[in-house]
C-alpha cells in the first residue's frame, strides 16, 4: 500500500480543485491519503471532510490532521509517523497525479528491490496550457539532439542540481510534488527542518532529502516511465522576493552544499563560492543590491550561528557513568 502525503496551508482551492480530485481518479484503491494541514482558517479542513465520504466510498482510507508545527519539511516529518504504506508519497497540493501514478509507482518499487526513492515525472501545468519554452530551452534542446546528449537528474558537490526535465531512469534527486519513498527509510532519516529557518516553505528539501537517500543508500533513485505529476502552482505558492526569502536561497543552497559535497569536499565548496557570487550579482541586478546584501548577510550569520552551535556540542564534556 501507498501513503500519499499532503502538506498543506490555506490552499484549501488547490487541494478541492486539484490534487484531491487527482486521487480520486486513480486506477487503484491500495492507497491511502493523508492531509497534514496548517492552515490558521477552517477552509481545507471543510474540503478535506467533503472529500473523506468520497474516498470511503471507493474503499480508500482518507485521513485528516492539524498539524502541530507549521512548515514543509516539519509537516512532512509528522505526517510520516501516521503513514501505515509500505511506500510514502509526497506531493504537493496544488499537483494532479495521472491516473496510472500510483500504480506505476508501486511497479517500480516491487520491480527494483534496491531501490530507495522514486519520483514520477514532473510536468509544468502552464505548459500543459499551450506556453511555449523560451528561446534558451529551445536552443538547449536542439543541441542535445545534434550531440546525442542525454540529460540525467544529477547533483554537483556544490549543491546545484540539474536535470528536471530528464528522460526516465536513474536519478540522483527527486522532486517535492512527486517523489516516494520506502516507508523503512523514515526510521532512520527525516527531512531537514533547518532548511525552513526563513521561511515555512523549505526550498530545495526535496533536493537535500532525496539526494540524501541516494548517497546513503548508494543505490540511484528511479523515475518510471509509465505515470506523471502536473505542477498547477497555486497563485499564492509563492511569497514576495524580500530579504528573507533571499536569505532562504543562500543559506538554503549551503545546507545542500553540505549533503552534496561529502563525494569531494574542497571541489564542492569551491564551487559553491563561485556559483552564490554568480547569483548574488544575478540577484542584485534584479532585485536590487539593498534587499540582497541584507539577505546574503542573514543568511551568512546563520551559517556561522550553526557552526558555533555544533563547536559548542563538540566541546561539552560527556558525564561519566556511576561506578
Amino acid at each position: 500500500m501507498i501513503s500519499v502525503i499532503i502538506a498543506t496551508k490555506n490552499r484549501d482551492e488547490a487541494l478541492r480543485d486539484i490534487s484531491l480530485p487527482s486521487l480520486l481518479a486513480q486506477d487503484t484503491i491500495d492507497f491511502e491519503v493523508i492531509v497534514w494541514d496548517a492552515s490558521d482558517n477552517d477552509r481545507s479542513e471543510k474540503v478535506a471532510g467533503d472529500y473523506a465520504s468520497r474516498f470511503g466510498k471507493k474503499g480508500v482510507l482518507f485521513r485528516y490532521y492539524k498539524a502541530p508545527r507549521v512548515g514543509s519539511a516539519s509537516q512532512r516529518n509528522d505526517a510520516v509517523s501516521e503513514a501505515r504504506g509500505d511506500f510514502v508519497f509526497f506531493i504537493d497540493d496544488d499537483c494532479e497525479v495521472s491516473s496510472d501514478g500510483l500504480t506505476c509507482l508501486e511497479k517500480c518499487f516491487t520491480n527494483n528491490p534496491a531501490c530507495m526513492g522514486a519520483g514520477l515525472r514532473l510536468m509544468d501545468g502552464s505548459n500543459e496550457k499551450g506556453s511555449q519554452p523560451s528561446l534558451q530551452d529551445q536552443l538547449k534542446e536542439t543541441l542535445y539532439t545534434v550531440f546525442a546528449y542525454v540529460k540525467k537528474r544529477k547533483v554537483h558537490p556544490s549543491g546545484s542540481n540539474k536535470g528536471i526535465s530528464a528522460p526516465p531512469g536513474p536519478a540522483e534527486w527527486l522532486s517535492g510534488g512527486a517523489m516516494a519513498f520506502r516507508g523503512e527509510i523514515f526510521h532512520s532519516m527525516k527531512f531537514n527542518e533547518k532548511l525552513q529557518t526563513f521561511g515555512g516553505y523549505a526550498m530545495s528539501e526535496d533536493v537535500e532529502f532525496s539526494h540524501r537517500v541516494f548517497l546513503h543508500f548508494d543505490t540511484p533513485l528511479l523515475v518510471p516511465s509509465g505515470g506523471y505529476v502536473v505542477h498547477h502552482e497555486a497563485p499564492q505558492a509563492r511569497d514576495r522576493t524580500d530579504e528573507k526569502r533571499i536569505a532562504m536561497f543562500f543559506y538554503n543552497r549551503y545546507l545542500v552544499m553540505q549533503t552534496a559535497s561529502v563525494r569531494a569536499p574542497l571541489w564542492g565548496r569551491v564551487a559553491f563560492s563561485w556559483n552564490i557570487m554568480r547569483r548574488f550579482l544575478k540577484m542584485a541586478l534584479r532585485y536590487g543590491f539593498r534587499v540582497t546584501g541584507k539577505g546574503f548577510v542573514l543568511a551568512v550569520r546563520q551559517i556561522h550561528e550553526d557552526k558555533k552551535n555544533k563547536r559548542s556540542v563538540k566541546k561539552t564534556p560527556k558525564k561519566e557513568l556511576p561506578r
